[in-house]
């Protein structure tokens, strides 16, 4: 699927609200004009299962559609979005349908509200997903781009757009890659404010993450090397998948990392590979945004130095045999005693592999300043984190290290990290839902469970 990323904003807007064979219905049409416009590309029978789903005994207008393949099996599939007639509620029903075994199956009913007009609602179907656009407020947009597989609908990614004072806000998530982008535009649309970067989803130690939902971060492009790029010939030549869990005492990583030539380094001096964590755990402020420290004469003031919260830990793998590996603990703060004891309790520990190594991290939430761990129970939490592995390929040459990291990190400066979001039990990274889920549960009750 071509990253969402690569699209213009303005352009999925305006084939969301008008796609397609849209543009004819912006009066809304009746099932009987609908059908017109889809018998070109579905048989009868699969249009009666198209009609059989929309609401039964109640009129209903149809504003806008798209046919493509939501599915990924070369099969014509539609989205529709459809307005019930006779209530007072502002909202419209997207419909999404695949062609399942001969069948055009309903996976999903996604009701959504509009602040003016049904045709702020829209649908396209675009590189194997559908994409749904929802005017949330004035000047407030939302574009959701959705994916059917494996019997499930997947939530790819969403793009937002709003306004910050006269500042304009543009935000992306993919939920698969895990890239993050946020932008601020002045008034005059020019650029104030960009960070790029891969958000590390955290679950709770122990807890099962679904097919659907993505857990590791793989930092694998080029898009990921921000030092010594000529150097890097490739994921083989030096790339990582890293997953975070927590407990309530401590923040555990593990990395798994692909490097073609591992140094280890003859002393505790000499040139070798190594690998960084860099965490910034200063909450965010009220605005819930740990880019902006807040406002000043109507203009966002961006968090772009930090005299603490700082924290530092770089890790020598050592030899995987006689040296031990190690890690340095450096940060912008003043420990007090608690925080110095708990440097005692950071553990790491590597092995190596046929095509690199790996790397385990334990680090103590108290050294953080936390008393546990930062969750909250009712929504994610995210701080800045930002992972990088340093590759050393030719020991008598240091200035060929290659720097792969999950944001092109500047350590002094907070907005330059990535991210990590701490996810309470019961809420997820992203979202699926499985269609066969309903018929799973009714099938049980039937057996008595």
């Amino acid at each position: 699927m071509l990253p969402f990323r690569h699209l213009s904003f303005a352009f999925l807007l305006a084939i969301g609200c008008l796609a397609g064979a849209s543009l004819h219905a912006q009066s809304g049409m009746e099932w009987t004009d609908f059908k017109r416009k889809l018998e070109p590309y579905f048989a009868d029978e699969l249009l009666d299962d198209v009609k059989n789903a929309l609401p039964q005994g109640a009129q209903y207008r149809i504003w806008g559609w798209d046919v493509g393949d939501l599915s990924g099996d070369s099969y014509y599939d539609v989205a529709l979005s459809v307005q019930t007639l006779g209530t007072r509620k502002q909202e419209m029903t997207v419909y999404l349908f695949i062609d399942n075994e001969g069948y055009l199956t309903n996976i999903a009913k996604l009701p959504l509200a509009y602040v003016d007009l049904p045709l702020e609602i829209g649908v396209v179907i675009k590189n194997n997903a559908c994409y749904v656009t929802q005017k949330r407020r004035s000047e407030s947009w939302t574009i959701k781009g959705y994916q059917f597989r494996d019997g499930s609908l997947v939530l790819l990614d969403e793009f937002v757009s709003d306004k910050l004072e006269q500042f304009g806000h543009e935000g992306y998530r993919n939920y698969h890659s895990l890239e993050s982008r946020e932008r601020y535009l002045s008034p005059k649309g020019e650029m104030e404010f960009s960070a790029d970067y891969l958000t590390l989803p955290c679950y709770s130690r122990g807890r099962q993450v679904f097919a659907g939902y993505v857990a590791d971060v793989n930092v694998n492009t080029t898009e990921h090397v921000d030092e010594g790029a000529f150097y890097w010939t490739g994921p083989t030549d030096g790339s990582f998948t890293a997953k975070a869990v927590y407990d309530d005492e401590y923040l555990y990583y593990l990395v798994n990392v692909r490097d073609s030539n591992v140094i280890t380094g003859w002393c505790d001096t000499c040139t070798a590979d190594r690998f960084d964590i860099w965490l910034d755990v200063t909450p965010p402020e009220d605005n819930n945004s740990r880019f902006i420290t807040g406002m000043s004469r109507r203009k966002p003031e961006f968090r772009t130095t930090s005299d603490s919260g700082l924290f530092a830990f770089s890790i020598k793998i050592g030899d995987f045999e006689d040296i031990r590996p190690s890690v340095k603990v450096k940060t912008t703060d003043d420990l007090d005693p608690e925080q110095e004891a708990a440097i005692q309790k950071l553990r790491v520990l590597t092995s190596l592999r046929s095509d690199g190594y790996v790397i385990k991290v334990r680090i103590p939430f108290n050294l953080l300043g936390y008393d546990r761990a930062p969750i909250d129970e009712k929504q994610l939490t995210e701080l800045g984190c930002t992972l990088a592995m340093y590759d050393v390929d030719n020991e008598f040459r240091p200035e060929e290290t290659t720097r792969i990291a999950t944001s092109p990190i500047d350590v002094l400066n907070p907005a330059t990290y990535g991210a990590i979001r701490f996810i309470p039990d019961g809420l997820w990274y992203g979202q699926t839902d499985n269609i066969f889920t309903d018929a799973v549960m009714n099938y049980l009750q039937e057996l008595g469970f």
